[in-house]
This record gives C-alpha cells, structure tokens and sequence, in this order.
C-alpha cells in the first residue's frame, strides 16, 4: 500500500533534478538563471546554451516525465498497488516546475508533461505534438504552442472518454496554463520575444 506514495515522492525527485542548471554548468560553465528569462526549462537552454546542450536537456525533461511510466506499462510494479500511470508523470512535471533542489523553483513543466503523455499514449503525443508545432510556427510564441498542447491533452482525453486521463490531463494544464502567467503579461506587453527558428 506504502510503495505507490514512495514511487510519488521518487517521482517528485526525479522531476525535480535541474538538469539545464547541471548540464549548463558541465558543458558551456553557465548557469541559465541568469541568462534571458531566468527559466530553467528547455527554451532558455536552447537559447543560451546552443541546440546540442539544450537538446539534451529537453531531452532529459521528456524523460523525467516517462521514465516511471515506463517502467509501469513495462510491468515492473505489476506485484505494487499503484496510482494511475499519469499521477506519476504529473508529480514529476510538478517537481521539474518547483524543485526542491533549486529552491522550489523550475521551469514551466512541458517537456516533462509531454514525455508522461508520449510514455502513457503515443497517439495523444502525435496529436498534442502536432497541434503545438502548428501554433508555434503560426503565432512564434514558445508559451502559446506550450499552452495548446496542454488544452488538446484535454480534449484528447474528452474524446477518447477517460475520465481519469481527463483529470490528470486538466492538472497538467492547470500547471502549464499557471507556469505561463509571465509569458501571458509579457505578449500582452508586446515585449515576449518571438522565436526567430521558424
């Protein structure tokens, strides 16, 4: 009964490693705090860190999200009473977004959503991935292609009608949607910076 919060708190830590403050400092000696917005996620990585080093960290933050996932849908805690595979993948966007070894602070979550999601569905993933690059490339906002693949998670989950999915899907976009509030301010301001990639 115990093991299904332990697998939540490890969850929570393996969310929680900052891996755009570890691999910035071992790779390129920077710390992305204090460059750009400050965020320690994947878009301040790519900008101040180059695209093989931020690459790596978006990759690290997708498998953050996935790796618990894995391993349940792989059958290694078939002999455990477990939570639904995406409460796993939430707690750790969760720790990625307020890490405890950063003070409680983190990056918006997406990358680390999206890996639970590619984990536990890859066709959600296809659809939400889709979705979010369409918007990015028509709007050039990072924040607004982050917050249309959290509402299509939702509708995802509305159409294939599960209901748990439909829940976690909706925190996960709580999360985001709340992660984003600068970002919201700062298009409203005019002074979001759009990508220049696409």
């Amino acid at each position: 009964m115990a093991f299904k919060y332990i697998l939540l708190a490890v969850s929570y830590l393996i969310g929680a490693i900052p891996f755009s403050i570890i691999f910035g400092k071992l790779f390129k000696g920077i710390d992305v705090r204090h460059h750009g917005s400050g965020n320690p996620g994947g878009t301040n990585s790519l900008r101040f860190l180059g695209v093989r080093v931020g690459l790596l960290i978006i990759f690290g933050d997708i498998l953050k999200g996935a790796i618990i996932v894995i391993l349940i849908r792989a059958g290694v805690f078939d002999d455990y009473e477990l939570f639904h595979p995406l409460a796993y993948s939430f707690v750790a966007a969760f720790g990625h977004a307020y890490s405890v070894f950063i003070k409680f602070k983190g990056g918006k979550a997406v990358g680390t959503t999206f890996g639970g999601i590619l984990a536990f569905n890859p066709w959600i993933a296809l659809v939400v991935a889709i979705v979010g690059s369409i918007t990015l490339k028509t709007t050039k906002y990072v924040s607004v292609g982050s917050t249309s693949i959290a509402l299509t998670f939702i509708l995802c989950a509305l159409v294939i009608g599960d209901y748990e999915v439909l829940l976690f899907a909706t925190l996960s976009a709580a999360l985001i949607i709340f992660r984003h509030q600068s970002n919201y301010r700062n298009i409203k301001n005019k002074v979001e910076p759009k990508v220049k990639w696409l």
